[in-house]
């Protein structure tokens, strides 16, 4: 268990540190300052903060005001709003404690075990053993959760602290005794998505979960474009919310979607099992979305306007040198028939779970909203070419075909999953405003991917080049 003692009378630090450390498995980490205290907390993670109220603004400075303790208290709740934060105090204010409660007061799950605990807390110094108590207990807590074992199936990934005890934690509050994780493709966000088996002393398994885990901010967007447009879609086509995490792993967070069953698989592994079945995905995902495209407005748009929406000016002037000359300029200012609705707005193959129903599945949510109708479709079509998990292609498409994306009998002609293809061609087609809507979405996503290192420019450069073409024959 890791505490950060932010105390700047030494005699007090010693003393306090001394009964604290006394508690097996407490490590103590001791600044004096607010400076010190903001670096200690931005370079790791702790799981209880004491913090003294009145301390100077950095080490060596003799300026200690109640302002600076609140300070690092403010930036704690900004940053690390899953850690607790115990205030240590030699002035006995009842307003002070009243006030804490009163404006940030807050009760939660902390440990996973169903009770609630008090985030933020105030302990006066002359009363001390209180705290040290505090401290026991609470490390009797972390014990539980830190004997729930971890391991990880497929491709490894290299989970920090944080994220270690934000799974165990899911892990406690399900009984469970081993979590097993196994990293499913995440989206454009920095967020982790991951298939989560949890797992009793016998090694049974007692529920897998899709889990989302990242910053706060991260989890509340996904939260909130699930309650907000996520929730809509046609039952079944996305998981349930089952568990949501948003204490005890410092700045870490985590939302979990039920599964039925223990096996999940992704578009990407039915492309390269089933290519057939695979095909039929396409049409699932357009009729589970009725409720957005339903609700289509048209209009007119440049596209420009539509690139913009999928990769933004900031971005394109820094991919200028992998553009090789193409000229965007003119191409940009046509004016095209559009359509807008809300989707999913990433996704690629590896955002579409099956699990043991067989069903298609929407995952991962932080770019849904109002763009373009045909985006999705795009995109699903797409990531088989960019994605970094998508199967073996068989080397198709190569540049030149490539070059006749507009055409998609000739761009899917010899590919392993031609008719999946189509499927997602003719979904585009029907929900554009237009087969310019299509060209100038593909324009846009293609240009996206010269922004990342793991992607083929030459295929990238040639859907472009050839969407630049035929805009410009039709507005001719």
């Amino acid at each position: 268990m890791r505490i950060l003692l932010v105390e700047d009378k030494l005699d007090f630090a010693e003393t306090i540190e001394r009964a604290i450390r006394a508690i097996e498995g407490c490590d103590v980490t001791w600044k004096q300052s607010k400076v010190s205290a903001l670096a200690a907390l931005a370079d790791e993670p702790f799981d209880v903060v004491l913090l003294d109220r009145k301390i100077p603004s950095d080490d060596g400075i003799l300026d200690d005001d109640v302002n600076h303790g609140w300070d690092v208290f403010q930036w704690i709740l900004e940053h690390l709003p899953g850690t607790s934060v115990w205030f240590l105090t030699a002035t006995e204010d009842a307003d002070f404690s009243t006030d804490l409660l009163n404006d940030y007061g807050r009760n939660g799950d902390i440990h996973a075990c169903g009770r609630e605990d008090t985030v933020y807390r105030v302990f006066w110094k002359r009363r001390m053993p209180d705290c040290v108590s505090a401290v026991r207990a609470f490390r009797e807590e972390v014990q539980q959760t830190e004997a729930v074992s971890l391991s990880q199936s497929g491709d490894r990934a290299n989970l920090r602290p944080e994220e270690e005890r934000l799974l165990r934690l899911f892990g406690r509050r399900h009984r469970g005794a081993n979590v097993e994780t196994r990293q499913l493709s995440g989206g454009l966000s920095g967020a982790r998505v991951l298939r989560v088996t949890v797992r009793n002393t016998a090694g049974q398994t007692i529920l897998t979960s899709i889990g989302k885990i990242g910053s706060h901010n991260e989890i509340e967007v996904e939260r909130e474009h699930y309650r907000g447009e996520v929730a809509r879609l046609v039952p079944g086509s996305t998981p349930q919310i089952t568990a949501e995490l948003t204490l005890g792993a410092s700045c870490c967070a985590g939302i979990f979607y039920g599964v039925v069953g223990t096996e999940v698989t992704d578009l990407f592994t039915k492309l390269a099992t089933d290519p057939e079945a695979a095909a039929d995905v396409p049409d699932q995902l357009r009729a589970a979305q009725a409720p957005w495209l339903n609700a289509r407005a048209v209009g007119r748009a440049r596209v420009g306007t539509v690139r913009r929406r999928i990769i933004s000016d900031v971005d394109l002037e820094k991919i200028q040198p992998k553009l090789q000359g193409i000229d965007i300029t003119a191409v940009e200012r046509i004016e095209i028939e559009t359509a807008q609705c809300v989707q999913h707005g990433d996704l690629h193959c590896a955002n579409v779970l099956f699990d043991d129903r067989g069903h298609p599945m929407l995952i991962d949510y932080p770019d849904t909203g109002i763009t373009f109708a045909c985006l999705d479709p795009v995109a699903l079509e797409l990531s088989t070419i960019f994605h970094k998990h998508a199967p073996d292609r068989r080397g198709w498409p190569d540049e030149a075909q490539a070059g006749t994306w507009p055409d998609i009998e000739a761009f899917a002609s010899g590919a392993p999953f031609e008719l999946y293809l189509h499927s997602c061609r003719g979904w585009a087609q029907t929900v554009a405003g237009s087969e310019q809507e299509v060209l100038a979405v593909g324009y846009a996503y293609a240009l996206r991917q010269l922004k990342y290192d793991d992607t083929d420019k030459a295929l990238a450069r040639a859907i472009v080049a050839s969407c630049i073409t035929a805009l410009t024959h039709a507005a001719a």
